[in-house]
């Protein structure tokens, strides 16, 4: 059985029409199992296309480039010929219309139709179905030729080529213990096409995929295993893991769902969910599935590993720190357990500890990402904000769509007072992670100190969007409303946070001092001072420091405050 080939149709959205009918016109070789066809609509909502389209080029076995002066001048065009430039993907120009094309990259490939004349010379093609079946035959005919060099020998038995996949799947798994990941991913492509039917290399090969950090080709490989095998719960938990790190929870979770119904002892599925779950800042169900799988395997460290920093984010860093014990215990070159155990100490302000960690990690691993930026973290906790952008900097340059890192070097930049860069990052990380409320409301923070007041409550709405209990997001919005005289919009955002941080005295003086006192609204204002008192708050202390007092106020405002309200704003007499 002859694995089908891969066809990739790159063309200038003017010629959608042409590109619909070539796929018609090559249905009948998809029917017959021997070619598989992607172009750009396939593209899913909420893939990144231009990773889809990167990842689907570089799985394909042919491209058909249809050829006219709008895909000649066509940048994207242009960009995936030259990725297809590679001694595994044979390029073939379809010619629709008379164009330069012989003076341009095609001119080194033979071209369809026949002597390469345009299908929409109706001089040369009458009817025009004669021009794109003579290209129906030519990649027939290509397609012939491609499967049968990738025949094996007729001389070899049937028993002789399970043995030769075998051992070629075998050869996968010993390079990936190895770490040499593209002899691994040679090996299962080996495997695969001389057993198509196996799954295992399949899933194996999507495993070597993830580790290169290319997702979409992982994730192809899972969905393949899983068409072969759709009860194979190893490719459901490596799927839904693969979703974990293309932040696509829902997906992840959905996939892990199915593995541990499948195979309910599965540790390593019952991990990865809680993974998901934390991910999520679902901590408690993340928790639930870290005893599970600990429970299953009580030797699994990155279990251990992953509830302890569960328990940190959850603030129980001796607890977390516990569990960080075991897992080194357990694997005393475990990166991730010394990163995530510096976090837990950097939350107890044990900073030397956090730092001896994170040196450990990078000491085992130089190429370790989150070590340098656990490492920034625990120098922002000591406010060497500087040494800390130096270490987020090395974390960005070795991942590049590392969403935390650009969201703690914003930080670090606000802390220091560099707002424009630290926008920049804000919009890096919520571009690496759509559903980031924290860097939403961070960027908002940013954008009005420089004054931009009206993008910073669209910053602050975006993040109550995602998370409509985010208080602080609510507090800073109305702040803003209140900065542009729109008193009205501030008022239900104070009584969400209110609703949300009963306790917080500071927004019942707000609403109080910059809305119900410039509406003469007394009882209101009465009420709010009141509550903040009982909270705790001088607010006095404050009201004189914001305006000078009530004489002042008053002349400032041209009201008249109620005499009982004046004596809850005056400071006592010494």
């Amino acid at each position: 059985m002859n694995k089908w080939l891969k066809i990739f149709i790159t063309y200038a959205h003017k010629n959608s029409e042409a590109k619909d009918k070539l796929k018609t016109y090559l249905a009948v070789l998809k029917q017959n199992g021997l070619i598989d066809v992607w172009h750009d609509n396939e593209i899913l909502p909420g893939d990144k296309w231009r990773d889809a389209i990167f990842n689907n080029l570089a799985d394909s076995d042919i491209l058909l480039y249809l050829t006219c002066p709008y895909s000649l001048a066509s940048e994207n065009c242009n960009k995936e010929l030259t990725a297809a430039l590679n001694p595994n993907i044979r390029v073939i120009p379809i010619i629709l219309e008379h164009c330069d094309w012989q003076n341009h990259q095609l001119s080194d490939f033979q071209a369809l139709p026949e002597k390469g004349k345009p299908i929409y010379d109706i001089s040369e093609w009458n009817p025009e179905s004669k021009g794109w079946m003579s290209v129906v035959e030519g990649i027939r005919k290509i397609v012939n030729e491609m499967q049968s060099q990738a025949k094996p020998s007729p001389s070899v038995t049937p028993e002789e080529i399970e043995t030769l996949a075998f051992l070629a799947f075998h050869r996968g798994n010993f390079m990936m213990i190895l770490g040499q990941i593209d002899e691994a991913l040679k090996a299962y492509s080996r495997a695969i096409e001389l057993s198509p039917n196996n799954a295992a290399a399949y899933t194996n090969r999507g495993v070597a995929y993830g580790e290169k950090g290319e997702f979409g080709l992982a994730i192809k490989d899972y969905f393949s295993a899983l068409k072969i095998n759709p009860d194979f719960a190893n490719a459901y938990n490596n799927r839904g893991y693969t979703y974990v790190e293309k932040g696509e929870i829902e997906r992840a979770i959905k996939d892990l769902d199915k593995a541990i119904q499948l195979k309910r002892d599965f540790p390593h599925a019952y991990n990865n969910r809680g993974y998901a779950y934390s991910e999520k800042d679902e901590i408690d169900k993340a928790i639930q599935d870290f005893n599970k799988a600990i429970e299953l395997d009580q030797d699994f460290a990155e279990a251990y590993s992953n509830r302890g920093a569960a328990y940190n984010k959850k603030g129980e860093a001796d607890r977390a720190i516990e569990d960080l014990n075991i897992a080194i215990r357990l694997k005393d070159d475990y990166v991730q357990a010394y990163y995530n155990r510096a976090g837990a100490y950097c939350n107890k302000g044990e900073y030397n500890l956090a730092i001896r960690d994170c040196d450990a990690a990078i000491k085992l691993d130089k190429e370790c990402a989150e070590a340098y930026n656990q490492r920034g973290n625990v120098y922002v906790g000591r406010r060497e904000y500087n040494r800390a952008i130096d270490d987020y900097d090395v974390a960005i340059q070795l991942k590049k769509n590392y969403p935390t890192a650009y969201y703690n070097r914003g930080i670090a930049y606000t802390n220091i007072g560099n707002f424009e860069a630290a926008i920049k990052d804000f919009k890096s990380a919520t571009q690496f992670k759509t559903d980031y409320a924290e860097a939403y409301y961070n960027l908002g923070r940013a954008r009005f100190e420089v004054g931009s007041v009206d993008l910073a409550i669209q910053d602050y709405t975006k993040a109550i969007e995602i998370d409509n209990d985010l208080a602080k997001a609510y507090k800073n919005r109305g702040i803003a409303s209140l900065f542009i005289g729109k008193a009205d919009l501030a008022v239900p955002d104070f009584s969400k946070v209110i609703q949300l941080w009963p306790n917080d005295a500071i927004t019942y003086y707000i609403r109080a001092t910059q809305i119900w006192l410039h509406q003469n609204e007394w009882e209101k204002a009465k009420a709010d001072l009141t509550v903040s008192i009982s909270l705790g708050l001088d607010i006095s202390a404050l009201f004189n420091r914001d305006f000078g007092g009530v004489d002042n106020f008053e002349q400032m405002m041209n009201i008249r405050l109620r005499a009982d309200i004046a004596a809850l704003l005056t400071p006592p007499q010494a």
